[in-house]
């Protein structure tokens, strides 16, 4: 028989032998990782998607400092291209440079707000009424061509009494602002300053919707081959391409929009150009095709710079408001 003392110890040993092996087999385990949260997606500019973070009054303010900017310091090109393009031709000296500042200045904001307000929503609205259309991968290009549309046409409800009241100014019609707007009063009343509504709509929908649609094509291009928003400067460039190639597009209408706007009635009391059909088909004939591309140097050294401050300056403004509100700006309205 074993003794008390022999079975404690006994006991003792099988104790310690299986506390080692535990041990052994929980140093045998590797550790488990701790479970771990991925980090929250960093806000980018990427794409288009930022714009919907920005609210209603920014998208109207960063849109109407963005055309006061870029009309303002153009102004004197738009003024070379409207004398260049009346009847006749304009020779244009240095001092005609700023004439029709003052109403192409008063207008712009107003055009702006209305132009990019109406594109960024309309935008974001289709995209979430046809959020499960594709069109065979030409979704994102019906929408832009129709946003851009819409913000063109908005426009012209400014635009085309701003431009009744410069273009003449411009063409030496009327010595300044007052007088050009008292005289469209006397010609025709209020509806006197909507002459030229129809062929404004035809220059500037496609256009706008050519200048926008290219931009967006060939910034869409620059982020997939750097993989990074473009820079500022490259925006401009990038401006500055899909603007000038939709002006040399649409010269052709632009020259008819400008006759029209700046005819007068002959000696026989008839105004010389019936409507656009009829202004294409004279001017054509009258002074042969060449004519109906009048202006186009001014033309695009003009819509190609325009279209370049004004698309990076309305980004870099929308840009500053929303990093203004911290790295968090796009989980702000969700």
């Amino acid at each position: 028989m074993f003794s008390r003392r022999s079975v404690a110890l006994f006991a003792l040993s099988a104790i310690l032998l299986i506390a080692v092996a535990f041990a052994d087999e929980d140093a045998a385990e590797p550790p488990k990782p701790k479970k771990t949260t991925p980090p929250p997606a960093k806000c980018s500019f990427k794409g288009n998607a930022w714009k919907d973070s920005l609210t209603f009054s920014e998208k109207m303010w960063a849109g109407s400092l963005a055309r006061l900017c870029a009309q303002t310091l153009l102004h004197p090109l738009d003024t070379i291209r409207t004398r260049r393009q009346a009847a006749g031709g304009l020779k244009t000296t240095p001092s005609d440079m700023l004439k029709g500042l003052v109403p192409q200045m008063a207008g712009a904001m107003p055009a702006g707000a209305l132009q990019f307000f109406a594109y960024e929503q309309t935008k974001t609205e289709l995209n979430k009424i046809n959020k499960d259309v594709t069109l065979g991968g030409l979704r994102p290009h019906v929408t832009e061509i129709c946003a851009a549309a819409i913000g063109a046409a908005a426009a012209s409800i400014v635009r085309v009494p701003q431009e009744r009241i410069k273009q003449p100014i411009q063409a030496d019609m009327y010595p300044g602002t007052i007088a050009a707007i008292q005289g469209n009063l006397k010609a025709g009343g209020l509806k006197a300053f909507y002459t030229g509504f129809t062929a404004t709509i035809l220059r500037d929908i496609p256009w706008n919707t050519l200048s926008f649609f290219l931009f967006n094509i060939f910034k869409n291009s620059y982020e997939t081959i750097m993989n990074s928003a473009p820079s500022q400067r490259d925006t401009m460039a990038i401006g500055a391409t899909g603007g000038a190639l939709a002006a040399v597009i649409m010269t052709p209408i632009d020259v008819v929009k400008t006759r029209l706007m700046l005819q007068k009635p002959g000696a026989d009391g008839k105004l010389p150009y019936q409507g656009i059909a009829h202004a294409l088909v004279k001017i054509a004939g009258d002074e042969g095709m060449g004519a109906l591309m009048k202006g186009l140097m001014p033309r695009m050294a003009y819509l190609g710079p325009l279209a370049a401050i004004t698309m990076s300056i309305y980004e870099r403004i929308g840009k500053k408001i929303l990093t203004d509100k911290g790295p968090n700006w796009c989980k702000k309205n969700k």
